[in-house]
């Protein structure tokens, strides 16, 4: 392959309705290390073909400045990516964005509409894609670890928290109908911590709990569950549709408080299909999840949902038919939006 050593390795098959067109397609997807297949300017390490796997938060402090990748859940498809970015590159992105950072805003859960929210007190900015050199550069070195063009990739989001500011648990994913407007659903994100935190600021995911829980260096938030802890240069890589294209409930994530210092972190999502950007006619890439799964909870409410959605109440009244995560709507079955809200209990009998 020409590109390092395998951390993970999965098939994904995803349909995409393009125009009437129904395009399936199979994309051989791999958590690898590739930041050394091209190296960039800032960036001469070797790296290390190992990858370790762990099922417990991870410190990520090494001894050396070489890139390398640590599985830190293998079915979740979750990677750590050590020293993913040169130190003069995470200064570089600091010092564009400082100048022009706001509060930051979330995408409500129904309706899609962006707002300023409690849950979420960072502030941000974007820097296009291919800004410049150097981000170019970074985005393709994401293009090559996630198997995913370049162009399936929003603007680079570079965030700010101070102490005590945090995003608490929410997924990447969209659930409202305009999210897939523009080159599909988000399929993953990858994480890129631009400084290193005095305490607190850790990456959790709040679905994946530890057997054993993480040592005193960890704060209460990221105590119980997988975490990793924000240091300069890493990056973390973790995916928001599973491979039978339903919502990958595992990559619920919190932001926790930042108890000590400050934190830097730059999100880069990348999306199903290419994201319109600069002028580009966006285009819609409908999600369809593989047939025959079993969701046994996932009932609906009223015998009249069917008719209702057939009316097109799914996008006309989202509160009543949908609901959220935390209050489930009516009709989420009629609607075929049971893989947002339950958890796949394997191939259905029926």
């Amino acid at each position: 392959m020409g590109l390092g050593g395998l951390a993970g390795l999965a098939i994904v098959l995803i349909t995409v309705q393009l125009g009437t067109t129904e395009v399936y397609f199979k994309k051989k997807y791999a958590a690898q290390r590739v930041g050394t297949a091209e190296p960039s300017a800032t960036q001469q390490a070797t790296a290390s073909t190992n990858a370790t796997c762990t099922n417990t938060a991870v410190d990520a402090e090494t001894t050396t400045k070489a890139p390398r990748v640590e599985v830190l859940h293998e079915d979740a498809r979750i990677f750590l990516y050590h020293n993913f970015l040169s130190d003069e590159e995470c200064d570089h992105i600091m010092k564009l964005a400082a100048p022009s950072l706001q509060r930051s805003g979330v995408v409500e859960t129904g309706s899609g509409v962006q707002k300023v929210d409690k849950v979420r007190t960072s502030k941000g900015m974007f820097l296009r894609r291919g800004h410049d050199p150097i981000i170019a550069d970074i985005e393709a070195r994401i293009a090559k670890w996630t198997l995913m063009p370049v162009g399936n990739g929003e603007g680079l989001q570079v965030l700010k928290y101070e102490e005590g500011q945090e995003y608490e648990g929410h997924f990447d994913y969209f659930f409202h109908k305009e999210g897939t407007a523009n080159g599909g659903n988000r399929y993953l994100t990858v994480l890129m911590y631009l400084n290193d935190v005095e305490e607190g600021g850790e990456t959790c995911f709040p679905n994946i709990p530890l057997e054993k829980e993480n040592g005193p260096e960890f704060s209460d938030c990221a105590r119980k569950v997988l975490a990793a802890k924000p240091k300069k240069g890493n990056a973390v890589l973790f995916h928001s549709i599973k491979p039978t294209g339903e919502l990958e409930r595992r990559s619920l994530h919190t932001a926790c408080p930042v108890t000590k210092g400050e934190k830097w972190s730059a999100p880069k999502w990348v999306h199903v299909g290419h994201y319109a950007a600069g002028g580009e006619k966006p285009q819609r890439i409908e999600q369809v999840t593989q047939t025959g799964l079993n969701y046994p909870d996932c009932q609906d409410q009223s015998s009249s949902c069917k008719s209702w959605a057939s009316s097109g109440e799914c996008d006309k009244n989202p509160v009543f038919m949908l609901g959220t995560r935390e209050k489930p709507g009516n009709c989420i079955k009629a609607c075929g939006k049971c893989a947002d809200f339950f958890e796949f209990k394997g191939a259905s009998r029926a």
